[in-house]
């Protein structure tokens, strides 16, 4: 997964800084940064076709992650930790199995698309 975050850090570096700094802007309401947001997402998915894989069969648990960082944001990070952490290594779990199953499937590493 480390080799799909440098890829997107690579190849969407402009979409990926827009978004922090806006995110930095606006601590107080994020969702003023969708926009960004779904332009850095398009371009990940371009950048590494096993996000989008990802991200549609580990839906469930990026949901649960989302709704755990949203409902302890105001929380110490303690607390955030305590409370996300479970639900985070759900997700790890899954992203795991996702990217077994794409190596079993091409009988390699996971497949990258030419960008």
């Amino acid at each position: 997964m480390e080799e799909s975050i440098e890829l997107v850090a690579r190849k969407c570096g402009q979409q990926l800084d827009t978004f922090q700094r806006c995110i930095l802007a606006n601590q107080a309401n994020p969702s003023s940064c969708d926009e960004h947001r779904v332009a850095l997402s398009k371009c990940a998915a371009d950048a590494v076709p096993l996000l989008s894989t990802i991200k549609k069969t580990c839906e469930p648990q990026l949901r649960a992650y989302d709704a755990c960082l949203a409902a302890n944001t105001h929380k110490g990070d303690e607390e955030l930790s305590n409370q996300c952490t479970p639900v985070l290594r759900k997700l790890w779990e899954c992203t795991e199995f996702v990217k077994r199953q794409e190596m079993e499937r091409t009988g390699s590493r996971p497949e990258r698309r030419p960008v």
